[in-house]
């Protein structure tokens, strides 16, 4: 009789394994250690463990281990989001060390729950069972939602929590009634033989349509898609800055990538007449409303937030393509952003003249007193725009091009429109930096924390290596997208 499950089931689950280990270790530290050495220790046994997670994923790379049945796999797919979602959780924790002391924030639940964040999404991408992407999504989006209201003593962090909390159970019940739709269409949940019975002409059935539709509108909510993106705006200027450039860029590359798993290689949407049709017009509709209203924030979390909207309009546009270089697209620009993304927030976060950076006028003079950090968030603005040389100018080069080769020609004319249109508020941002006199006329140098300087400089370091050379993501991009396929 054979045996229920084995060792061998457990290998494409090693890394998530590690980070859940480093997540227990990370708790018996909260308890034990003495509160003097208490967050130098929980950074130190966070680090260690992403490094070490970090070193497993690439020690599976190409071996294409699958676990349970089939439903856990290490494909080159997963193991490279995976990768982009350590590497955003390394720059979050170095960028947030300073930030919780600064803001009474010293508990050592903010680092579990961040590591908890990434087994989530570390999960959801490496299965093909949706009940298991199901669980990954929600042990993703509970640890989001206590991180957004960690500044207790703060109301509008628990405010932003309270919407963020009630909108994503909202968004969740759309997704599971969409599952157990689909689950009676075909009769599975596992992606492969879905797609099987999907194949055979159970896509035309009026159960499999409703299905698609809601699972479709639940996953919209998790990546901010107008009309889904209420909550944006409210819960990122709510929550800690830090957990607001996680958020932004972890979080919202983990729910394109099982958008693609699930949309663009579970279900042939090829079948259904006018899908495409409907993703290009959210598309649309998000990049333009984005920007829109992007233009007229004063609060620059706010003006990232619905810039963070913008760019989930320009990913959809590789969705609506569906193509095999579309979907490659995405997964670049997703990489770019949220390493920019990060950066930025980051760099919000770090104190100036004694207060942290919220409005256009708290950015004036910005370049005398932190020449440096000013510099990088320029950069930060200037690959958002997609400006040469930066990841944000291959990212958007390769999703418009994509676009162009498919014939989207109409959606390509909007995305470069509303990229143009974006020029003005991230071009504000540097001028106020540069152009506008702060409080002080001297110029007062400021010496930013060492280890949030670290963090920032690896985001300028990896924006500029992917606008420089970006063939070796390419490259790895092109054969995970193969494994997908």
């Amino acid at each position: 009789m054979p045996n229920f499950i084995s060792l061998v089931d457990l290998l494409p689950l090693i890394p998530e394994l590690i980070l859940f280990l480093t997540l227990v270790v990370a708790m018996l530290a909260d308890l034990f250690v003495p509160s003097n050495r208490r967050n130098d220790v929980l950074v130190s046994v966070s680090l260690g463990g992403i490094v070490l997670t970090m070193l497993a994923e690439l020690q599976l790379y190409g071996a294409g281990y699958t676990g349970f049945y089939g439903t856990v796999v290490a494909d080159n797919y997963s193991i490279l989001l995976e990768l982009v979602y350590l590497l955003i959780g390394l720059m979050t924790i170095l960028l947030s060390r300073h930030y919780i002391t600064e803001n009474e924030m010293n508990f050592g639940e903010y680092y579990i729950l961040l590591l908890s964040a990434l087994i989530g999404m570390m999960l959801m991408s490496s299965s093909l069972e949706l009940l298991v992407i199901f669980i990954g999504l929600e042990i993703m989006s509970i640890s989001s939602y206590i991180l957004v209201g960690m500044k207790r003593k703060v109301p509008e962090s628990g405010e932003a929590a309270l919407k963020y909390l009630l909108l994503g159970a909202f968004s969740t019940g759309f997704l599971l009634y969409g599952i157990s739709l689909l689950y009676g269409a075909t009769g599975s949940t596992y992606l492969p033989d879905m797609l099987q019975q999907l194949r055979l002409g159970a896509v035309e059935t009026p159960l499999a349509l409703a299905g698609i539709a809601l699972l479709t509108i639940g996953l919209s909510f998790k990546v901010a898609i107008v009309p889904f993106h209420m909550w944006t705006p409210d819960v990122y200027s709510g929550a800690p800055t830090p957990v607001t450039g996680f958020m932004s860029a972890a979080a919202k590359a983990a729910g394109f990538a099982i958008m693609i798993r699930i949309l663009l290689v579970g279900i042939p949407l090829e079948q259904v007449e006018g899908w495409e049709t409907i993703l290009g017009w959210l598309a649309m509709l998000t990049m333009t409303i984005g920007n829109l209203v992007a233009l007229q924030q004063q609060n620059v979390k706010r003006m990232l937030a619905y810039s963070s909207i913008a760019h989930a309009g320009y990913m959809m546009v590789a969705v609506a393509v569906g193509t095999t270089a579309a979907i490659g697209s995405v997964l670049f620009y997703a990489l770019a952003y949220a390493v920019v993304s990060t950066g930025a927030f980051g760099i919000l976060a770090i104190r100036n003249r004694g207060r942290i950076l919220e409005t256009y006028e708290d950015l004036h003079g910005y370049a005398r007193t932190n020449p440096m950090l000013a510099l990088g968030m320029s950069l930060m603005m200037l690959s958002l725009i997609g400006l040469p040389l930066t990841g944000g100018f291959v990212g958007k080069l390769r999703i418009f091009g994509a676009a162009l080769e498919a014939d989207w020609i109409l959606l390509t004319v909007v995305a470069v429109l509303n990229s143009a249109l974006s020029v003005y508020y991230y071009l504000r941002v540097i001028s106020c930096m540069y152009l506008k006199a702060g409080e002080e006329t001297s110029a007062v140098l400021e010496t930013p924390p060492r280890l949030a300087s670290f963090g920032v400089g690896l985001t300028v370091f990896a924006t500029l290596y992917l606008g420089i050379f970006p063939d070796d993501f390419l490259l790895l991009i092109n054969e995970s997208v193969r494994s997908l396929l």
